[in-house]
């Protein structure tokens, strides 16, 4: 049996985050708590004091290093977490072929995310400045295994060309995760300081790993209100009318509401109450909502679609009222924050000192690689969708067509300017079979439909969720050949893309009857 990856070309010229649901491997440091002194270690010039192990400043400069063997292997993910006993609060670093630099600024429990990519595969901390003294502890490697069914949530980082299967909180597969091209129009989208706060002093905001991120490692900003005023941190980006999806992720600490704002006018945040999970705002934003990403942490996203001036990226501890100067005083633990041009909130796309652009996912098939008929089957996909019912045009669930023509096509889409889907069989660019589902589509996370289609000669149908649509045709002629199947993209290009997971897809070599179309799509 073929694999995803021999029958899917996927593509996609960046690489892009999707939260993953994980486990943990084995142990693989030996003597991590040095408590059998140098066991499984090479120490260059220093020795465990005490059961622990010290990086200090020497003569050798800043190539004093331990090295465990035999650890990492290149292309999986691992995590790396230790304890600091004592600092002068210089910085290690994780030796890969770009070092990694491991947080050892203050004492506690640290943890580190990373794709192993030293080809030694040996484990080297090492110090990058010659003042460090630095006391480390409790020393351990696992590999990080996604893909697991009710793991532990993990935002993660595709690499260019790698599909993206995405699951939920709970561990529950999503399926495959297709996205259009969307840019995060925030320069830094995870830097405290970067951020605008009032002058009176209410509030601020500090990167911190007081909290682990949804990455695993690194920093988090650590919202800050210390009495009444202004509670805000912002980024004032100009003035434009254009549809604007504002998100962050979002973890609760000390204060109830966050609210978030795009409008020059007025002031109000749209407001979540942090207790309850509940909007209890919605002044300034035409449409809003959140998900749970797992371990306290939340994503919410406002949007503002209206022709109103937008100019700010503003998130604030408020009141439930959306204020920006109130009483309420508290912590908010952020991380990611994300202005993008659209009507709906996409995957998380990392800045740091730039705007960046996630470009578009595409996932098509050669029909030769399976077995397809050419003059009869059937299709059934499900599928969740995210698009702008006003604008898209012709987004696609799927199409089998050609790679040089558009005229011969069978397709599911969305149909434009409507929530619903549309049906059709193309031969010579002639609609033989065209068929709009009654129903509306569904237009939101974790919403799942199915839609199926099934055809031969003159005898063409369609099913949404449980229901054929319409009556069969009965002068369909089938006459061309088609080679390509395209995944939530048309067969011609990637114009047509729609955004969404696409849970599976079934194809029968022959037409099924109606009966059966309603119960695959049930």
């Amino acid at each position: 049996m073929s694999t995803f990856n021999e029958l899917i070309d996927f593509t996609r010229s960046t690489t892009g985050t999707y939260l993953d649901s994980v486990v943990y491997g084995d142990e693989l440091v030996t003597n991590g708590d040095f408590s059998n002194g140098t066991t499984g270690w090479n120490f260059r010039t220093e020795t465990p004091e005490s059961g622990r192990a010290r990086l200090n400043n020497t003569s050798l400069g800043n190539i004093t290093y331990y090295n465990q063997t035999a650890v990492g292997e290149v292309g999986k993910v691992y995590v790396l977490t230790y304890d600091v006993l004592a600092t002068n609060g210089e910085t290690l670093a994780l030796q890969q072929a770009t070092d990694l630099p491991l947080d050892t600024t203050t004492t506690g429990s640290k943890r580190l995310t990373f794709n192993w990519s030293r080809i030694s595969g040996a484990l080297t901390i090492k110090r990058l400045t010659s003042n460090t003294d630095v006391t480390v502890d409790n020393i351990s490697v696992k590999e990080v295994i996604g893909g697991q069914v009710s793991g532990t949530p993990l935002l993660k980082t595709a690499a260019i060309n790698e599909p993206r299967f995405e699951y939920d909180a709970q561990g529950n597969a999503l399926g495959l995760l297709i996205e259009e091209a969307r840019t995060n129009l925030l320069e830094y989208s995870n830097q405290a300081n970067q951020l605008s706060y009032n002058a009176d002093g209410a509030a601020t905001g500090v990167d911190t790993t007081e909290v682990t991120s949804l990455a695993g490692s690194g920093t988090v900003i650590k919202l800050n209100k210390t009495s009444g005023g202004y509670g805000f941190a912002r980024v004032f980006y100009g003035s434009t009318t254009n549809a604007q999806t504002l998100s962050a992720f979002v973890k609760k600490g000390t204060a109830r509401y966050i609210g978030f704002r795009q409008l020059a006018s007025p002031s109000t945040h749209t407001t979540f109450d942090l207790e309850t999970n509940t909007w209890v705002q919605t002044v300034g934003s035409t449409s809003r909502g959140y998900e749970d990403y797992g371990n306290g942490w939340i994503r919410l996203w406002v949007v503002s679609d209206d022709s109103n001036s937008k100019e700010w990226a503003s998130l604030c501890i408020t009141n439930s009222g959306g204020s920006e100067s109130n009483s309420e005083t508290g912590t908010v633990y952020v991380y990611g924050i994300q202005r993008e041009t659209g009507t709906f909130p996409t995957s998380y796309i990392p800045t740091s000192g730039s705007t960046v652009t996630r470009t578009i996912d595409s996932a098509v098939a050669t029909l030769s690689d399976f077995y397809y008929r050419q003059k009869n089957g059937s299709m059934v996909v499900e599928f969740t969708s995210k698009y702008n019912a006003s604008t898209e045009l012709f987004k696609r669930v799927c199409e089998i067509g050609n790679t040089g023509t558009s005229d011969n096509r069978i397709l599911t889409y969305v149909k434009t300017d409507e929530t619903k889907l549309s049906s059709s069989v193309r031969d010579n660019d002639s609609p033989q079979y065209s068929e709009t589902l009654t129903s509306s589509l569904p237009n939101g996370t974790g919403v799942y439909s199915k839609a199926a289609m099934a055809w031969e000669i003159n005898n063409a149908h369609a099913a949404f969720d449980g229901n054929v649509v319409g009556s069969v045709d009965t002068d369909v002629s089938l006459t061309q050949t088609r080679d390509t199947l395209g995944i939530m993209r048309s067969t011609t290009g990637t114009t047509a893309t729609l955004t969404g997971h696409i849970k599976s897809i079934q194809y029968y070599p022959l037409r099924v009857a109606d009966a059966k179309l309603e119960t695959l799509t049930s």
